[in-house]
């Protein structure tokens, strides 16, 4: 790091991206709540609409791993007005989309950017800070990482109910252009680059492995059916993730640098952030679609009834992060995993008369709860890795918590329909039925929840490099 940069810039420039980063992640969710508008006025099924969220999903997922080797060779300034100015294409695209392929197609350029900005502001952030400060700044980025999400469906169902689907992409519009336009001015190149190389074989293995799995997945999720088409498109998934596994450990250049996982308390973490992911996103799917589905509730009471777990999780994600520096990751997990559980407990018995203020309360207390621990628990397995592979190990763990958010997610829509459908073979009807499907998703995500709890008695408090 350069020794001229005051920081007052530093901060400044933290600033940008976080605003930058915050955009692309709030956009992943912000269709939750507009669906069947796009539906109805696009004249396509539910199978394709899904495919606006699966589909930015499956493209952040891929595009993931080649963020370290874009931190590596390109200077941040070209890389962030880069990344903004696909964002904002992608948002022109969508907004002015007069078919369903071309709003498909902005969202896949939409996508783009979060797969390179996610991972960026995690590599650049623990480039630019000491160790010590780690926590406290990655609580920041935690606020951009959770809270994007978080918003998406109560902005996404204010907007919905009151203007057409396409302000979702018009709003963004001119924050976008801010953004890019601080980007410009602000953002210096702050960071080292040096020689690097992408390798092609690397990037088409990642594309068509990880792209094969979510889309397997996610067709479980989306039409709750486990065909001979969905099981080979999975194996074939593996098959070839396994091969992009071996390479990268066979290359003098690899897109992901997997000699990471040699650090024991690295592995560990791998697992508990997913687990972990799994658990504070699903909901944000779930309980949604259990509001209107169920309760009956508008897209606006149905968004309002998460705002306030979403100004929660703003406000411990700034602390979380100095909390870890303070206790370590132990006394954290403790009380985030275990209140986390308590309140799942009564989504147990959330029914088509559940009061909607209940609602927000448990679900408040619960994703609050998650973001405690939420991004303590990466600054734990970055804290194990020498400074040379920080920059990987933290692509990794974005990247896997994408593809297990995702995974999750078409596992937890599938476990609905089949619940729905196991209360309609004993007799229940409609909603009845339906209430069934979430029960069942609900206790999957509290079995999840207490697997995180479990993990997290096998991690050390604090780490120090280990490879």
């Amino acid at each position: 790091m350069k020794t001229t940069f005051t920081q007052k810039q530093k901060f400044l420039m933290m600033f940008i991206l976080l605003l930058g980063s915050f955009l692309t992640t709030l956009a992943e969710t912000l269709l939750n709540n507009a669906l069947p508008a796009i539906m109805s006025e696009m004249r396509v099924t539910q199978l394709s609409a899904q495919w606006l969220s699966t589909g930015y999903f499956l493209v952040a997922g891929i595009t993931m791993p080649t963020a370290a080797y874009f931190t590596n060779r390109v200077n941040l300034k070209p890389l962030f007005v880069s990344i903004m100015s696909i964002f904002l294409l992608g948002l022109i695209i969508s907004a002015t989309a007069n078919s369903f392929l071309v709003l498909l197609i902005g969202r896949m350029v939409q996508a783009i950017s979060v797969g390179i900005s996610m991972p960026l502001v995690q590599n650049v952030l623990t480039l630019i800070f000491p160790v010590e400060k780690r926590g406290f700044i990655l609580g920041i980025a935690g606020v951009v990482i959770s809270l994007g999400p978080a918003v998406g469906p109560t902005l996404s169902g204010v907007i919905v109910d009151h203007y057409s689907w396409r302000m979702l992409f018009i709003f963004l519009i001119p924050v976008a252009v801010l953004a890019l336009l601080l980007g410009n001015f602000f953002i210096k190149n702050i960071t080292p680059t040096k020689p690097d190389k992408l390798d092609v074989p690397s990037v088409l293995m990642s594309t068509v492995g990880f792209g094969s799995l979510l889309y397997g997945f996610s067709n479980i999720g989306v039409s709750t059916n486990f065909n001979s088409m969905v099981l080979v498109t999975i194996v074939l998934g593996l098959v070839i993730v396994g091969f992009f596994v071996y390479r990268q450990l066979h290359i003098e250049h690899p897109l992901l640098e997997l000699r990471v996982f040699l650090a024991p308390s690295f592995r560990k973490v791998i697992v508990l952030a997913s687990l972990a992911a799994i658990s504070l996103m699903g909901p944000e799917l779930i309980v949604p679609l259990y509001n209107q589905n169920i309760r009956g509730l508008d897209a606006t009471t149905s968004g309002l009834t998460l705002l306030i777990g979403a100004l929660l999780m703003a406000v411990i994600s700034l602390i979380s992060g100095k909390l870890y520096d303070l206790f370590g990751i132990k006394k954290l997990a403790y009380y985030g995993f275990g209140l986390a559980i308590m309140a799942s407990i009564p989504m147990l018995w959330f029914n088509q008369t559940t009061s909607p203020i209940w609602i927000a309360i448990v679900y408040a207390i619960r994703i609050s709860s998650l973001t405690l621990v939420y991004m303590p628990i990466s600054v734990l397995g970055l804290n194990a890795l020498p400074q040379k592979y920080v920059v990987y190990g933290s692509t990794i763990i974005v990247t896997i918590q994408q593809l297990a958010t995702s995974l999750g997610t078409a596992l937890l829509v599938a476990i609905t329909a089949w619940g729905s459908k196991f209360g309609l073979r004993h007799g229940l009807v409609g909603k009845a039925a339906d209430t069934v499907g979430y029960k069942w998703a609900f206790i999957v995500t509290l079995v999840i929840t207490i697997l995180c709890l479990i993990v997290s008695f096998k991690v050390k408090n604090r780490t120090k490099v280990e490879i």
